[in-house]
């Protein structure tokens, strides 16, 4: 990977602003475009969310320390905070795995057609 390949992968991102697109779905593309496999397109997408994930959840934390209350719903945060930690990891560790064996081609047909009808909903 050089840095042209991470700035064209990072660019791919834009793409997701619209309608149906899947940011992960454009990132792995990108990559895909680049020359990557599937698991190492969808690795290397994984890996550049972490950072912006890890700041929007410091951000998040920080204005819950702020609130009133928060004693009473600190067990049920660390039971969501747990469970999504877990699932999410179960969930990018299936997809690499799946991306393995098979191709993103019904995922991108289904995000087109739910953009598409975004975009006509929109304007009607």
């Amino acid at each position: 990977m050089s840095w042209l390949d991470a700035l064209i992968i990072g660019l791919m991102e834009v793409i997701a602003v619209f309608p149906g697109a899947s940011r992960s779905g454009t990132t792995i593309a990108g990559g895909m475009l680049r020359g990557f496999d599937r698991p190492s397109a969808a690795r290397f997408s994984f890996l550049m969310s972490g950072p912006i994930l890890l700041a929007a959840g410091i951000y998040q934390s920080l204005q819950v320390f702020n609130m009133s209350g928060l004693t009473e719903f600190l067990p049920n945060l660390v039971v969501g905070f747990v469970t999504a930690a877990v699932v999410g990891w179960l969930s990018i560790k299936w997809l690499i795995g799946y991306l393995g064996r098979r191709s993103l081609y019904i995922f991108a047909i289904y995000c087109a057609l739910v953009g598409v009808l975004l975009l006509f909903t929109q304007f009607i």
